[in-house]
């Protein structure tokens, strides 16, 4: 694809907008934006307006070179150009109080700095430089992550205030652009970082699949077209079949007119409901697997950190959180599945332990009974070991020395269980040897 052809597909994929319509163009500095900037520059119509999100995640020098280098572009174009700077660490303490990777918490900020640009430079869309790379990435990473039907979808090319206009371009044909015109582009040091899943993705799995099924890159969007479809008639379904009803402090539904629906159409009208609930993007979204617990009957209770579902005999209900137990963390008085500092904590009495066995195969955890009480850990908090003899206290703090941020749970015979961060994951320091007692509950954690 020459120079003329690559433009005229931008163009294209813009769609159809009056002369005078004004787009934003979100631009990292990198061979992708970088390309569609100076495509949309050429294409002599429409007004374009530029930003450039400094995330400060990597360092200074490599940050501010790339907005630097965006500022230049701009000037060269003659496009109006726009920088935001996020403080150095803010992104980090998000994505840990959210429980989300730094991944997901950049994205908000960066949505958050578009839609605040577009408003105040009167932007009708703003234009991503997605490719057709990054389309299958971000199916196969929802494909590993165990998205559904909406989670597998395929990218559109546009949505809400979004616009991708080189979607259908490939990596090659980019960098083909670039070199043809002389433009020269940033590398972002955080692309080869393992850490980051889409770069195993980019650099691990990808070329496996070249190597060992090299038709892979035309059949994934077709299944990522059949999970839009099957997406779309869900969603119509789902509405149809359980209307939720607003309330003061959130949404419910009859309990017998959900739990008449097939199981598919329970878990679609939830995610649904959690939608109109949270403002989309600002959450981190719910697994399906504790939906469909939920969905299933097996919990009575599901906290989501956001919001609580419940239900009872009479109807199903999705409200904000509850204010909270004076001089506790989080009390646990039914079985359920409950949101604590990062940690999923599930509730599992003896009648469900079957769906333990089968959605969560040999989890950590420990027994104790209702209520349960898990708050933070105090100076008194120990374990006796030895004989009656010769009893040693041993404080939870040296016994759970790799970990960080204990938690205790603490029902009424005494603390069961010390929880913490270890340098492996989580690290559960059990207080108790004695035999499981008929009411006591198991409760895994994650």
């Amino acid at each position: 694809m020459d120079r003329h052809a690559f433009e005229a597909s931008v163009a294209a994929g813009l769609g159809s907008w009056p002369e005078d319509t004004v787009f934003l163009a979100a631009v990292s500095g990198g061979a992708d934006s970088t390309a569609m900037l100076a495509a949309l520059a050429a294409l002599g119509r429409f007004e374009f307006r530029c930003l450039h999100v400094e995330h400060g995640i990597r360092p200074a020098p490599e940050s501010r070179g790339d907005a630097a280098a965006v500022e230049a572009l701009c000037a060269e174009f003659g496009i109006p150009c726009s920088v935001v700077s996020i403080t150095p660490g803010k992104i980090e303490r998000t994505a840990k109080k959210r429980g989300i990777g730094i991944e997901a918490a950049a994205r908000l900020y960066r949505h958050a700095a578009w839609n605040a640009e577009a408003r105040r430079v009167g932007a009708a869309k703003v234009l991503v430089a997605h490719t057709r790379e990054d389309l299958l990435e971000t199916a196969l990473m929802r494909i590993l992550r165990g998205s559904g039907p909406a989670g597998l979808a395929a990218m559109p090319r546009s949505r809400g205030i979004v616009i991708r206009p080189i979607l259908d371009r490939s990596r090659a044909e980019i960098l083909a652009y670039l070199e043809e015109r002389g433009i020269p582009y940033r590398t972002d040091s955080t692309n080869t970082d393992p850490k980051y899943l889409r770069n195993r993705i980019r650099h691990k799995l990808i070329p496996c699949l070249d190597e060992f099924f090299p038709g892979w890159r035309k059949t994934l969007p077709d299944l990522a077209e059949t999970q839009r479809m099957a997406a779309d008639f869900l969603e119509a379904e789902s509405a149809a079949r359980i209307p939720w009803k607003e309330e003061e402090r959130g949404l419910s539904v009859s309990s017998n007119s959900f739990f008449a629906q097939p199981p598919l159409v329970r878990e679609e009208a939830l995610f649904a409901a959690l939608d109109r609930m949270a403002e989309k993007g600002r959450v981190k979204p719910p697994r399906r697997r504790n939906l469909r617990l939920f969905a299933q009957g097996a919990f009575d209770t599901l906290d989501l950190g956001f919001a609580i579902l419940k239900k009872d005999t009479e109807k199903l209900s999705l409200g904000l959180p509850r204010t909270g137990e004076t001089g506790f963390s989080l009390l646990i008085k039914e079985p359920g599945i409950y949101k604590l500092k990062g940690l999923t904590i599930r509730a599992f009495s003896g009648e469900n332990t079957a769906l333990l066995a089968t959605e969560f195969p040999a989890p950590p955890g420990f027994f104790a009974a209702l209520p349960l009480v898990l708050r933070r850990n105090y100076p008194e908090d120990y374990i006796v070991r030895g004989s009656r003899k010769r009893r040693g206290a041993e404080s939870v703090r040296a016994i759970g020395s790799t970990a960080s941020g204990l938690i205790t749970a603490e029902d009424t015979g005494g603390p069961a269980a010390f929880i913490g961060r270890g340098r492996d994951g989580f690290e559960i320091v059990l207080t108790r040897k004695e035999a499981v007692r008929e009411n006591h509950l198991f409760f895994s954690i994650e």
